[in-house]
């Protein structure tokens, strides 16, 4: 198992902060396009509404090609209060990318002022601008670009989905005034572009992606990461010939599952599995079970020595009807810290790794092995 290079000081505040601030515009054609329109917008809280400071919200996409020994994925987020960017660790846009390339791994990580020369949003669309880096829905799909403030780090796609969007899901943390929404606008998505690395330097290289596998969710809601809030999550398409190609697959799974800090107690799972284009299970709740194995920690980085994630994650489900078995095991993890108290961290594992899928659903059977990520918070 490998673990990414980070700087615990900037990622921890990199994910303590983050936030926004008005509009950009995209165009869609298609009806799926048309739908991820109009769902996949941001949902900026109003001006006078209380729970302002603890807003959260981020579009999150991630790839991985197989064939070229890469993954990474890339997250820009707002948070805060958007309205009064003063002081400015009370409400900041995020921009972080974390990426594995047969030479190593890393992760970049900026933060940026909410102020119209940097960042732009709209409640009407997907687009979301911070400083250079955008995300625009077009009629051939999402186009992404990622930049480190550098410019030494460079992430330019288009993601065109496949299949139709999961329905809402919302959990309600254990406080009355705590909500957390996800929406996986495409688990299943071929990519486009380039990774650029060291830009600029003798030790340029660039990965050029041709229609490898990639995924798109977005999240956002009201809490504060100190709450007790914990958080698993877990995703995976079937490559077109198991692990023998970067072309998608049939199918296609995503879980979520809110908990407490403790991982004993769920607040609202779900698990949604694709075949094609639609989604043919949908399991929630009671009918999940979602066990973690060989708990372990990063010895080199004593701040996290009281964050612990797994090695092994089990997940198991049965509504009567169909059955869904699916194993990971950890092969590549990036922490990243939240500071929540004094030399105290919450950590948001980041982990890459192989999952085995077997299931039965609608009497047929369910079966392939591929690369994947999942998140563990606790």
């Amino acid at each position: 198992m490998r673990t990414r290079s980070i700087i615990i000081t900037i990622v921890a505040a990199l994910l303590l902060f983050s936030a926004a601030s008005n509009a950009v515009y995209a165009k869609g054609q298609g009806s799926l396009i048309d739908e991820l329109t109009e769902i996949d917008s941001f949902h900026p809280p109003a001006a006078n509404d209380p729970r302002i400071p603890m807003y959260n919200e981020w579009h999150y996409f991630n790839v991985i090609d197989e064939e070229q020994n890469l993954s990474f994925m890339t997250t820009l987020k707002l948070s805060g209060d958007i309205y009064n960017p003063i002081p400015f660790n009370s409400s900041v846009a995020t921009v972080v990318l974390s990426y594995s390339t047969p030479d190593g791994e890393n992760t970049t990580g900026d933060f940026y002022p909410i102020n119209p020369d940097y960042v732009e949003y709209s409640s009407e669309t997907p687009d979301l601008r911070i400083y250079s880096n955008t995300v625009t829905l077009t009629e051939e799909g999402y186009h992404v670009h990622v930049e480190s403030a550098d410019s030494q780090t460079v992430f330019d796609a288009m993601f065109k989905p496949f299949t139709e969007p999961a329905p809402f899901f919302t959990a309600m943390p254990s406080e009355p005034d705590r909500m957390i929404n996800w929406l996986v606008a495409s688990p299943k998505m071929k990519v486009t572009g380039n990774l650029t690395i060291n830009r600029g330097t003798p030790d340029e290289t660039t990965y050029t992606l041709e229609n490898v596998r990639g995924y798109h969710d977005h999240n956002w809601g009201y809490w504060l990461w100190q709450d007790d809030i914990g958080w698993d999550w877990g995703q995976a398409s079937e490559s077109k010939n198991h692990l023998d190609g970067n072309d998608v697959g049939k199918y296609a799974f995503c879980f979520g599952n809110v908990t407490n800090n403790a991982h004993n107690e769920s607040r609202g799972a779900v698990l949604n599995i694709w075949k094609n284009k639609k989604i043919i299970a949908r399991f929630e709740n009671e009918t999940i079970q979602i066990q973690h194995y060989n708990m372990t920690t990063l010895p080199q980085i004593p701040e996290l020595q009281n964050n612990s994630f797994p090695l092994v994650t089990v997940l198991n489900a049965n509504d009567s009807e169909n059955t869904m078995s699916i194993s990971f095991i950890t092969e590549d993890v990036t922490p990243l810290p939240v500071l929540v108290g004094v030399d105290k961290y919450l950590v948001i594992w980041e982990l890459t790794g192989t999952y085995v899928v077997n299931g039965c659903i609608d009497g047929k059977p369910v079966s392939y092995t591929s690369k994947g990520f999942m998140e563990y918070v606790a």
